[in-house]
């Protein structure tokens, strides 16, 4: 009997960010500025734990969408490919995203501002963390891989 290979299922990270004073009080170019600082301890893979996410997402009202412009710092711990040892590694990832407004559905990779006109901020985080991260990460430049002296 063939072993059935075993499934992948991506980490979630519920962040809502609520943007209804935004939509109802607000005009067309009106910004929110919305700070994120969050301690996790989510897997990403067999080799990489999400540890922290800090920065910020820029929302901009448009006509039929809000403009959602991420700056998100993280950290990770992960495995270096050469030594094998964990080590912390922090990266950078700044993206945007489109939220439309109302029943539509949604067009290329926009996403919907929700029936509570909540806006789900960490799909596309950790889609962005899990594309920033190395596919051979590396402790350093320098790392000479396993060597006798290990343990």
């Amino acid at each position: 009997m063939k072993k059935e290979p075993e499934k992948f299922e991506l980490p979630t990270f519920p962040a809502k960010i609520d943007v209804k004073n935004l939509i109802a009080k607000g005009k067309v170019g009106d910004r929110l500025k919305v700070e994120i600082d969050e301690k996790l301890n989510l897997r990403l893979d067999e080799e990489n734990v999400l540890k922290e996410i800090s920065g910020n997402v820029q929302l901009t009202l448009l006509e039929q969408e809000i403009l959602a412009q991420f700056d998100i710092n993280y950290l990770a711990k992960t495995v270096c490919a050469r030594c094998l040892k964990e080590y912390s590694r922090q990266g950078e990832a700044i993206f945007d995203r489109e939220y439309l407004i109302g029943r539509r559905l949604p067009e290329d990779d926009k996403l919907l501002v929700d029936k509570n006109f909540q806006i789900e901020i960490g799909e596309p985080i950790l889609e962005e963390v899990m594309l920033d991260v190395p596919m051979k990460p590396l402790c350093s430049e320098k790392c000479e891989g396993m060597t006798g002296n290990d343990k």
